[in-house]
């Protein structure tokens, strides 16, 4: 049975409407929190609007991710034109090309893209992991170090805790490793700039 489409949903209208409602009050605490951070870690200026997007999409994205193992590309790429639009204002607000950024995105991407290649992550990690290093990358290079570094540490505990735990090989849903990172470094940035 899939709860995303309705009509193959044989739970009574009430439980769904109930389910509906729980997952809209902790996705929107949780994206409220995540707002916070983006603002006090990142600053209020233009490098932020990558962020409040991702503040926005990053509950959908880890539930999704978790139940269905893929990133929706109704969520994760709209975030490459926020994100770029962030970049490019923060450009003409101080001059400087965000050349850094531009070169951390492709080379994280292009990581991202040989791994995917080899069957290690899959395209929807690809994808995202691109928009976590523009956004981040226009607000500090921290951050895309950050999210690559402090996602594989939590992926890989995650994967020994899924061995421990079945016994064997399980699927592991990268993009709330990437995401976690992300915010992680994202909450970090002050103590670093």
């Amino acid at each position: 049975m899939s709860a995303t489409l309705p009509g193959l949903d044989r739970r009574p209208a009430s439980r769904r409407s109930r389910s509906r409602a729980v997952r809209f009050a902790w996705q929107s605490a949780l994206a409220t929190v995540l707002l916070v951070v983006a603002i006090f870690g990142v600053g209020v200026r233009f490098e932020l609007v990558g962020c409040l997007y991702l503040a926005v999409v990053t509950p959908e994205l880890c539930r999704v991710d978790l139940a269905e193992h893929r990133l929706p590309n109704t969520l994760v790429l709209p975030g490459f034109a926020f994100a770029s639009v962030g970049a490019a204002f923060g450009w003409l607000a101080t001059g400087r090309p965000p050349t850094a950024t531009a070169v951390a995105t492709l080379a994280v991407g292009g990581f991202f893209a040989l791994l995917a290649v080899t069957g290690g992550v899959g395209m929807g990690d690809v994808k995202l992991v691109a928009v976590l290093a523009l956004a981040g990358g226009a607000a500090s290079v921290l951050v895309v170090v950050g999210t690559v570094v402090l996602g594989f540490i939590t992926a890989g505990l995650g994967a020994l805790t899924i061995l421990a735990a079945r016994g064997g090989a399980g699927n592991l849903a990268f993009g709330p490793y990437l995401l976690g990172g992300f915010w992680a470094s994202v909450a970090a940035l002050p103590l670093f700039v």
